[in-house]
């Protein structure tokens, strides 16, 4: 009985050594799975951060977007509030530069949005106030939308209003056009005259003048015809038509010209030519001017 006493006396030594170890083992097996699963919470905490800044820098992108909206649409209304009340070409084409960045920022603000919620619903996370964030800018974006689709509209009027203005430049154009040209064609007639002279012989023959009174063939003098023949006249613009040479031995008029707006230039044997010296008087009688001559022999 003794031995077996000190038998399991000597053992309890290393029963206790068994039994420090089996316990030291499971302790250990519990650190490693409390270490496995603080690391597990870790990673999920640092996801969740992870999105978290992600949303967050999306939200300050869409932000800037919306800001740089606001200012665009500043500049437009600027434009628009001409204070002559006039849209230039200029104006209009930067008008419409600036709606087509707008359009652009609100395209990339409808695709951040769109992948916001996307993300959102595909994570485990249910942060409320991230949701309503995206809700928030979601309806930013919308009215954002609305508004440039009321500039759209009024910029289409507008163009329909140049168009119109356009249309109606061009019709005062032409018909200041026709104007213009009826006026020059009205001061080309009132500057326009018709002249000839040759011997009565030549004259007679080319119905251009006619006799009248004398006593049996004598004393007759001449006069211009009724229906005169006009293909007989030169015609001339009395602004540029100052002088005629005659290089005649005498010439005399047919027709009617005032004293003093004209005089023959010559000796007592020839008359070089007529100089007209008072144009608005020398045709105010008639615009036919003859002139009936003697040839020089």
């Amino acid at each position: 009985m003794k031995k077996q006493i000190y038998s399991l006396v000597r053992l309890l030594p290393f029963f206790l050594i068994v039994l420090v170890v089996s316990s030291c083992q499971k302790y250990k097996k519990e650190i490693e799975n409390l270490n496995a699963s603080k690391d597990s919470i870790q990673g999920v905490v640092n996801d969740r951060e992870t999105k978290i800044v992600e949303y967050i820098g999306s939200f300050n992108e869409i932000q800037n977007n919306l800001d740089s909206i606001k200012r665009l649409q500043k500049i437009m209304d600027v434009n628009l509030s001409n204070p002559n009340g006039e849209v230039t070409q200029t104006d209009k084409d930067k008008i419409i530069e600036d709606i087509n960045l707008i359009n652009n920022l609100l395209n990339e603000n409808k695709k951040m949005v769109e992948s916001l919620r996307s993300k959102l619903k595909k994570s485990n996370l249910r942060i409320t106030e991230l949701e309503q964030m995206i809700v928030s800018y979601q309806r930013l974006v919308e009215e954002k939308d609305a508004e440039i689709s009321v500039l759209r509209s009024e910029i289409e009027k507008m163009q329909i209003d140049i168009r119109q203005l356009n249309d109606q430049v061009t019709t005062l154009a032409d018909e200041s056009q026709k104007k213009t040209e009826t006026i020059e064609k009205q001061k080309d007639e009132m500057h326009t005259a018709y002249y000839c002279f040759g011997t009565k012989e030549e004259l007679l023959a080319n119905n251009v003048v006619e006799k009248i009174g004398g006593v049996i063939g004598m004393g007759k003098t001449l006069r211009i015809k009724k229906d005169f023949n006009k293909d007989y006249f030169m015609k001339v613009d009395t602004r540029k038509f100052d002088d005629v040479v005659l290089a005649a031995k005498k010439a005399e008029f047919v027709s009617t010209h005032p004293e003093g707006s004209f005089h023959f230039v010559g000796d007592e044997k020839t008359i070089e030519r007529l100089v007209i010296d008072q144009p608005s008087e020398f045709w105010k009688a008639s615009r036919f001017m003859v002139i009936v001559i003697e040839a020089k022999k």
